[in-house]
C-alpha cells in the first residue's frame, strides 16, 4: 500500500508542480516568499462568541467584592486571589499590607468623621 501511495504520488508530481507554478504566477508569488516563515495571523481580541446565558440551578452569580485595599496612586484590590504587582512592589519597600487597608469608616465618606 505505502509503494501505491508513493508511485502515485510520483506519477503526480509534474502535474501538482504545473498547478503551483500557475497559481504563483497568477498571484505574483515568488519562491523567496515561500521559504519565509508565514506570517502569525492577528487573533480577535474579541472574546468568542458564547451561547445564550441559561441559567444554571444551582449556581450563585458571581458578586464583585468591594476594595480592601487601596494603593498610592489609587490602584484598588479586594484582597482575594493572589496580590497585584503594585501592592507586593510596595510590600518589598518596608512598608505591610495594613499600611494600605482602606478602612470602612473612612471609605464610605470619603472624609475624616467628626
Amino acid at each position: 500500500m505505502e509503494k501505491q501511495a508513493a508511485d502515485l504520488q510520483k506519477k503526480n508530481r509534474p502535474a501538482v508542480l504545473a498547478q503551483l507554478r500557475e497559481q504563483m504566477t497568477a498571484y505574483g508569488i515568488t519562491a523567496e516568499e515561500l521559504s519565509r516563515p508565514a506570517a502569525k495571523t492577528a487573533r480577535s481580541k474579541a472574546a468568542p462568541a458564547k451561547p445564550a446565558a441559561s441559567p444554571l440551578k444551582g449556581k450563585k452569580p458571581a458578586v464583585a467584592s468591594p476594595a480592601k485595599y487601596r494603593g498610592p496612586q489609587g490602584q484598588s484590590w479586594s484582597g482575594r486571589g493572589t496580590a497585584p504587582k503594585w501592592l507586593n512592589d510596595l510590600l518589598v519597600d518596608s512598608k505591610t499590607r495594613e499600611d494600605f487597608l482602606i478602612h470602612p469608616d473612612t471609605a464610605a465618606s470619603g472624609s475624616v468623621a467628626e
